[in-house]
């Protein structure tokens, strides 16, 4: 057996990639607070709705930006030293939300999201090359498992805001006691994660010319492209109803801020439901048939939501958009996972280019939010959900066109994991 399968078994063997995934739940964290927080600083009083887009397109930036970088700097430093690094930044960031400069306040949050951005940036980069031998012998699974880690995270955090919000003024002697909180989380993660053995990657921590050239060419395949584009703008839809629906719920329907971050937990719960079911319906319900229900009922969900009037509505609408938005990612990754072999590059890149729509939308929501109104905001993505649909279509056309239902090859790295999960000795 070739030295990098015994080093990859070992490491199997000992479980030590499983307890990196974790990382997907602080990255949730980091990507999911600034739903919440934008109320916790009561921007929805006279805030300029372009300003609170611009805190989108920093977080944004800065996943991307890091992301990037971090591609590079694994060549050279370990998953460990990174991902301790990410939670440093990760408390940094939490730590300047907490004491705002009054003067600039807006921009030096701005600062702080950013730093979040940062530190989501390397983690989630180095759990794609962590997670490798797990999407291999799984696809669906393995992103539905982190996807769990992640969505939980983005719930876990909004929860922790909307509990201190009553409780607590939002600001108490120049400082926002709900992030110095947060700012714990990061702290905890940098100390367990100093202790556990850096988790051993197959390329030996390097990106190798081979990989690269794999992911160059895999990224412009037809269905590459339109996975991308799919991903796009099914992430513009997901992280406009995160960022914008406290504010969005606050201004059509007068509630109070606290019943807004509340509707947002259930929205963060109902992907996280939608995922278990999700797990439980693919072996039972065609994914090409459970693939187009969703994304039909997210789209309707998504025009209840801008039509509603009441508060049972905004929650029905929100829980049925959630659903709806949960095994979307993961069914349409399994269909492309037939397509190519993994390489964390290519799939670090599809999903870097997800995270641009995811934030962009935000963004643009912010000038809709100006110039149209409030009451146009939830309407917009609907349309986004239009396009996902026929992405959606053209990727299955593509598929059968080009014989991708076809099953790839065995990879030997996931014979080889099945050989260790179940407990037989390697050959």
């Amino acid at each position: 057996m070739p030295d990098s399968q015994q080093s990859q078994s070992a490491v199997l063997a000992n479980g030590t990639p499983r307890g990196w995934t974790w990382g997907f739940l602080l990255a949730g964290m980091l990507m999911g607070a600034l739903g919440s927080l934008l109320v916790a600083w009561q921007y929805q009083l006279d805030t300029d709705p372009r300003i609170i887009g611009v805190h989108f397109l920093a977080l944004n930036g800065a996943v991307l930006a890091l992301g990037f970088i971090t591609q590079k700097l694994l060549r050279r430093f370990s998953v460990k030293a990174l991902c301790i690094g990410a939670c440093f930044i990760a408390f940094l960031g939490f730590l300047e939300l907490s004491f705002p400069l009054f003067s600039i306040r807006l921009w030096w949050r701005v600062g702080g999201v950013a730093l979040l951005g940062m530190s989501a940036g390397v983690m989630l980069t180095c759990l794609f090359h962590v997670v490798r031998p797990y999407y291999e012998e799984n696809a669906a699974e393995a992103i539905n498992v982190s996807g769990l880690l992640f969505g939980t995270g983005c719930l876990l955090v909004t929860v922790l805001v909307g509990i201190s919000y009553p409780i607590a003024p939002s600001f108490v002697f120049s400082m926002q006691w709900d992030t110095i909180g947060l700012a714990i989380v990061p702290l905890i993660y940098l100390l367990v994660y100093s202790r556990r053995p850096s988790p051993a990657l197959t390329t030996g921590g390097r990106l190798h010319g081979d990989t690269i050239r794999g992911s160059l060419k895999d990224l412009r395949s037809v269905a590459a492209v339109l996975f991308s584009l799919l991903l796009f703008f099914q992430f513009g839809n997901e992280w406009a109803l995160a960022g914008w629906l406290p504010l969005f719920l606050i201004h059509r329907l007068g509630l109070n801020p606290a019943s807004a971050i509340f509707v947002l937990a259930i929205y963060f719960l109902a992907l996280l439901s939608g995922r278990l079911t999700a797990q439980l319906l693919l072996t039972r319900v065609g994914h090409t048939k459970l693939l187009a229900g969703s994304i039909t009922t997210a789209m309707f969900g998504y025009l209840l939501l801008s039509k509603t009037n009441t508060i049972f509505g905004a929650a029905l609408a929100t829980i049925v958009t959630g659903l709806a938005f949960a095994p979307i990612y993961a069914l349409v990754a399994e269909k492309i996972g037939r397509r190519f072999d993994y390489h964390p590059g290519f799939f670090n890149g599809i999903f870097s280019l997800a995270i641009t729509g995811g934030m962009l939308a935000p963004w643009l929501l912010g000038y809709v939010g100006y110039y149209m109104g409030m009451s146009y905001v939830m309407l917009i993505p609907a349309f986004g959900s239009v396009a996902v649909l026929i992405l959606m279509l053209l990727i299955i056309l593509e598929s059968k066109l080009m014989g991708g239902d076809r099953e790839r090859p065995s990879n030997p790295d996931a014979s080889l994991l099945k050989k260790d999960l179940r407990g037989e000795p390697p050959a």
